[in-house]
């Protein structure tokens, strides 16, 4: 959360006020989002699964002193009036731990090579060290589980592949791929409410005004391309608010209306 706040403030040179408070809110949504996914799905997964920890003895505190000792014992033979220590020893797949920390250490990998670029081809070494130094913190935390006797090897690598794909997936819901060099780093830009379905998904964002041209040019439809379209529908040359949600509303209204199910191929190359 840190680091979103610090990138949106050392980037005022080059991004509109609205622009960095967007920003903001989209990154904190993805690291927030995230990190609620991957916790409702580890949770979920301890309980089912139920499986033992290293260290289920110790919790356990068996009594040795029962008169028919075997093998197959309950939880009946544990000492320990703790009982919540006790069934704590049957949540240990997958690792809570290392799906908390791969999600939001993946987040933050990923944010940083799209703010600093790192795929920019320059071989700046310095970049690709910050980019990877979070994915190396989650890879210590994963050793120290297995090394403290609290998770099998199984458990580690499924909450690391929980908290990878997690923490992937919410990214590339709200920012280009890292590979996208023109885009910098920045979110896309608000939704437009159902215009996309007739623009075979161009458009149907609003727009943000931005200094930097970038790669989600292409997502917005302007305005002259709406325009010409609602004059189809309207008298020629009456002005229609298409910044405004209400008469957005009323466009796709009327494009329900006389379009039914056709897509218009609409290609939006221009600023507006």
């Amino acid at each position: 959360m840190v680091l979103i706040l610090a990138c949106a403030a050392f980037n005022r040179t080059t991004l509109s006020t609205i622009r960095m408070l967007w920003d903001i809110h989209i990154g904190l949504l993805t690291l927030l989002g995230a990190m609620a996914t991957q916790l409702t799905i580890t949770c979920v997964l301890k309980n089912i699964c139920g499986l033992p920890r290293p260290d289920l003895i110790s919790r356990c505190v068996p009594d040795l002193e029962i008169d028919e000792p075997s093998l197959l014992s309950t939880v009946e033979i544990c000492s320990n009036m703790n009982l919540q220590i006790v069934f704590e020893g049957f949540r240990s797949f997958p690792s809570g731990h290392l799906s908390t920390v791969f999600c939001g250490m993946i987040v933050t990998s990923l944010y940083i090579s799209g703010q600093l670029q790192v795929f920019d081809m320059r071989g700046m070494a310095f970049k690709v060290l910050l980019a990877i130094s979070p994915i190396v913190i989650a890879c210590f935390v994963s050793c120290t589980r297995i090394s403290d006797n609290r998770h099998f090897l199984r458990d580690v690598i499924g909450g690391s592949i929980i908290g990878l794909c997690i923490g992937t997936w919410f990214y590339l819901q709200y920012f280009p791929s890292v590979f996208d060099l023109e885009n910098g780093g920045r979110a896309f830009p608000p939704r437009r409410i159902g215009v996309a379905n007739y623009f075979n998904n161009v458009g149907g964002f609003w727009k943000i005004d931005d200094e930097l041209p970038g790669s989600f040019d292409a997502r917005h439809l302007n305005s002259k391309v709406l325009q010409s379209i609602v004059e189809e529908f309207e008298n020629p040359g009456q002005y229609l608010d298409l910044e405004n949600v209400p008469q957005n509303i009323q466009l796709i209204n009327k494009l329900s209306m006389n379009l039914g199910n056709r897509v218009l191929n609409v290609t939006n190359t221009e600023r507006v």
